[in-house]
């Protein structure tokens, strides 16, 4: 469903910046890999499993923010564009 007077200021009201925080997320993804390693090689594979898991849970959700982040991007640059558009028209014709 497209909107006609749809601009890019009033698009999102939260729009995601996933560069600090997925920074962040990989930092955690990697700490709970490196010790799920550790605890497997210690021999506590119970502790080894959810910590794993642990990793994969966050690395899940930093895709799914990643996926997010990418449409919003996708749609504010087609309204930027087609106001683009509409600027240059104006420009011509004035």
């Amino acid at each position: 469903m497209k909107h006609k007077n749809m601009r890019y200021d009033n698009r999102y009201k939260y729009k995601l910046n996933m560069l600090e925080p997925g920074l962040i997320m990989m930092k955690i993804i990697g700490v709970l890999f490196v010790i799920g390693i550790l605890f497997w090689v210690a021999g506590w594979h119970w502790f080894s499993a959810l910590s794993l898991f642990l990793a994969g849970a966050v690395f899940a959700a930093l895709l799914i923010l990643a996926a997010i982040e990418a449409h919003q991007d996708k749609v504010l640059n087609e309204i930027a564009m087609r106001e683009n558009d509409e600027l240059e028209k104006k420009h011509e014709i004035g």
